[in-house]
């Protein structure tokens, strides 16, 4: 689904991208007192509204490389767009959409997210895309600091930015509200690092 816009793909002598990319996964997709029906209606109404928040933030979805995870998915940027997008003017939208979806759905069925953002050299190649970014990205969405702070939060949205994507974007001036962040300490796997979370709802 999805791939990167005519002209924007790699030349031959060099597979690599540098762009932003983030993953997407539901919360307690695969709780007990949730069947098959709703988790065919969780991901379908995840796909729906991670498109209308990219439209909302004037980030082309269809350009982008997305790759299903069955309980979530990975999302290829285009090479050149703007990170700072992927931080609070994502967040919002998606809050603000979760917020109104959940109005109408049973706790069985309310929809909450975690997203991992994250900057890096991507390699395309015939089965998708790889790289240490990609690697990274999973480290932090997985990362047991995460799932726990998003589950005392009780928001909708958790996301988490990698240290230095987030150093880049608040040290370039654009708006972001770094008081609303705070860091975490991620391990998992082979990884350890900083991240900065930010979740919908208040502070």
């Amino acid at each position: 689904m999805g791939g990167w816009a005519p002209g924007l793909a790699a030349a031959p002598a060099d597979p690599r991208h540098y762009t932003c990319l983030l993953a997407v996964d539901v919360v307690g997709f695969s709780a007990p007192h949730r069947d098959e029906a709703i988790q065919e209606e969780l991901r379908s109404a995840t796909y729906e509204l991670l498109r209308r928040a990219f439209e909302m933030t004037w980030l082309p979805w269809q350009a982008c490389h997305v790759e299903d995870r069955g309980d979530g998915m990975l999302v290829v940027l285009p090479p050149g767009m703007p990170g700072h997008l992927l931080l609070d003017p994502l967040g919002h939208h998606l809050g603000a959409m979760l917020r109104h979806s959940n109005r109408c759905r049973s706790e069985a069925s309310r929809l909450r997210l975690r997203v991992a953002v994250s900057a890096g050299f991507v390699r395309r190649d015939p089965y998708g895309v790889a790289g240490h970014a990609v690697i990274h990205l999973f480290r932090l969405l997985e990362a047991p600091a995460f799932k726990e702070a998003i589950e005392l939060s009780g928001s909708d949205v958790g996301l988490l930015v990698g240290d230095r994507m987030f150093e880049d974007v608040t040290g370039s001036g654009a708006y972001v509200e770094r008081e609303r962040y705070r860091p975490v300490h991620v391990v998992c796997k082979e990884t350890k690092a900083t991240a900065w979370l930010w979740t919908s709802g208040s502070a």
